[in-house]
């Protein structure tokens, strides 16, 4: 094999799915003697799958008697089992020299994953609270039995080792104290971002506008059931929080979060999935997670979640992408996702050895990325207009790097945007309209009406109930405090909405601390997002905001808004941040592969 050609292991696992197609056994005659020594048919098995692949013979026989003595030890380990009842383990997992090595272990399977963990922590000298494993791209559960989670004789963990600095380790000692002493730090941060999850799904749960939305791809906001609101607030937030450790290329820790981010999707209709391209998008990340990371026993493994992901993105956008282009007049920023459909394609089928396919879809991803890839002066260019890095890449790419039609295409998106935010503050507005005529049928004046909706944070059962029982009567034309004189801007509104919360609780507490933001968000908080009667009434101490007093969060309170501002800090802004990719990864890939089928076939010529 030439130095161009793919490493050992690639060799290996082509070989393996080689042998996987063809059912052949090679611990079985005509490949082993009673003896369990090699015969000449392993060699002639050899020259047909070195022809194949294009690999040098030798190579190919190596790997042919390294996996037929590794599959006579299975058959000794499984006789063991019988015996016994010991279960043998194989254990891959990364040295701290950096180098992938393998062993095994044996172990009866009525212990804990936790217990395993221990002792592969001593036997590779691993730091036990930054360790877990992986089978079948699931995260085995600690406190669950081995058995429980269908780990068998035999079965295949991969060890994964997330690394923290000291200075990382020493501030998440002191956010949580107890809890880190006895919880992994990987563990605890998945725990801290599905608590802040469910913190803003009840807010969710709380108003008609959800924190996350789903929406098409013009931006606007897709209906969500209600029962499945939890799970799929949760499924996003967890998969953001993978896609921005991708971004750092930690795809150790991205992985953990995407898992659990599929787990959670899972629980969400396949009606809704086959709606919008979130979990779409999952699949490829996890299967780019597993490409990067170089675990090929995953990567075999990733065709079905490849056709969950082409299936899913033929119902969204249409096969031919018509249903897209009929919503959004273009598809080229939704082509970089197909881009790396084909390339990971492409991929998996060098991997099962099977190379024409691999070549063909490699020659289709590396014509797409030539169209996909913009012009880094362009996008200088743009920036210098004012648009942001992302704005100029998705606008070029959507204009065929056209800079003066990007630049309108920019400006374009922009009001479509404001214009859909119009548009949702218009809605509001004539709800609320709506309920304060209702209770002026009732007999009661606008301003009254108006006052007690607003004290009722918009509720108008609430309201109904305030003005009938309230002990200072509502219909009186007292004055309602600054609250009620002040203009609030859609911007200042839009704002806090951001952060959570309702846009209609937004602006009645922006109006009482007399369009404080800062204020405003931290009564909201402290208030599970809607301030009560009694605070929206109360008139403030001054008429200067700086003297307006909010009560003391509780330390829970103040825990809480911590962890939603971390879960915050990793949601884009941009709806179409999935799609800003730089192209230079799979540039790699690429030229990564197509050079290894290049060095493959010069080795046997």
């Amino acid at each position: 094999m030439t130095s161009d050609g793919p490493p050992e292991n690639v060799v290996q696992d082509q070989v393996r799915s080689l042998l996987e197609n063809e059912m052949i056994r090679l611990w079985e005659p005509p490949y082993t003697t009673e003896n369990k020594d090699a015969t000449p048919e392993l060699k002639i098995l050899a020259e047909k799958y070195a022809l194949q692949l294009c690999i040098d013979l030798r190579n190919v026989e190596s790997i042919l008697e390294s996996l037929r003595c590794t599959s006579l030890q299975g058959l000794s380990a499984k006789k063991t089992f019988e015996d016994t009842g010991l279960a043998t383990i194989r254990i891959t997992y990364t040295s701290n020299g950096k180098r992938k090595e393998k062993t095994r272990l044996t172990t009866k399977l009525n212990i804990s994953a936790g217990d395993l963990r221990a002792e592969i922590a001593q036997l590779t000298g691993m730091n036990e609270g930054h360790v877990k494993l992986i089978m079948n791209s699931k995260v085995l559960k600690m406190d669950r039995s081995l058995a429980e989670q269908n780990v068998k004789n035999n079965s295949l963990i991969m060890v994964m080792q997330i690394t923290v600095t000291e200075e990382e380790a020493k501030e998440q000692e002191m956010v949580f104290q107890e809890e880190m002493k006895e919880q992994d730090e990987c563990k605890a941060k998945i725990s801290r971002t599905r608590k802040g999850a469910e913190i803003l799904a009840q807010h969710g749960e709380n108003s008609n506008v959800p924190y996350l939305e789903i929406a098409d791809q013009k931006g606007r906001p897709i209906p969500i059931p209600a029962e499945e609101k939890k799970a799929l607030l949760l499924a996003m937030t967890l998969h953001e929080k993978g896609r921005a450790f991708m971004k750092k290329r930690d795809y150790a820790s991205a992985l953990l979060y995407l898992l659990d981010a599929d787990e959670e999707f899972g629980k969400c209709g396949s009606e809704l999935l086959n709606t919008v391209d979130n979990h779409a998008v999952l699949q490829l990340e996890v299967v780019w997670c597993f490409l990067q990371l170089e675990q090929l026993d995953c990567l075999r493994d990733a065709e079905e979640r490849l056709r969950r992901a082409q299936t899913r993105l033929n119902n969204c956008y249409g096969e031919n992408l018509e249903r897209l282009y009929n919503l959004k007049g273009s598809t080229a920023n939704e082509q970089v996702l197909y881009l790396r459909l084909k390339l990971l394609q492409g991929v998996v089928l060098y991997h099962k050895g099977k190379l024409q396919q691999a070549r063909k879809h490699l020659n289709e991803a590396e014509i797409l990325l030539g169209k996909l890839c913009v012009d880094d002066k362009k996008v200088v260019q743009l920036m210098s207009l004012g648009f942001t890095a992302q704005e100029a890449r998705l606008g070029l790419r959507a204009c065929d790097d056209d800079i003066n039609f990007a630049a309108s295409h920019i400006y374009q998106r922009r009001e479509e945007k404001a214009e859909i935010r119009r548009k949702e503050r218009a809605e509001r507005k004539r709800k609320k309209q709506e309920a304060i005529n209702s209770l002026v049928a009732l007999g009661y004046s606008e301003k009254a009406a108006a006052k007690a909706f607003r004290s009722a944070n918009n509720n108008l059962e609430h309201a109904i109930e305030i003005l009938q029982y309230s002990p200072e009567p509502f219909y009186q034309d007292d004055e309602a405090g600054p609250s009620t004189r002040i203009e609030i801007s859609d911007e200042a509104i839009n704002q806090v909405a951001f952060l959570g919360f309702d846009p209609s609780a937004a602006e009645v507490a922006l109006r009482r601390f007399n369009g404080n933001i800062e204020r405003a968000v931290q009564a909201l908080m402290d208030h599970s997002g809607y301030l009560p009667s009694s605070l929206v009434n109360s008139p403030p101490s001054s008429s200067s905001p700086e003297d307006m007093e909010v009560e003391e969060p509780s330390e829970e309170k103040r825990k809480e808004r911590e962890i939603v501002e971390e879960v915050l800090a990793d949601i884009p802004e941009h709806e179409e941040d999935y799609l800003d990719m730089t192209l230079e990864e799979e540039k790699e890939v690429v030229i990564k592969y197509k050079t290894w089928l290049q060095g493959s076939q010069q080795s046997t010529s």
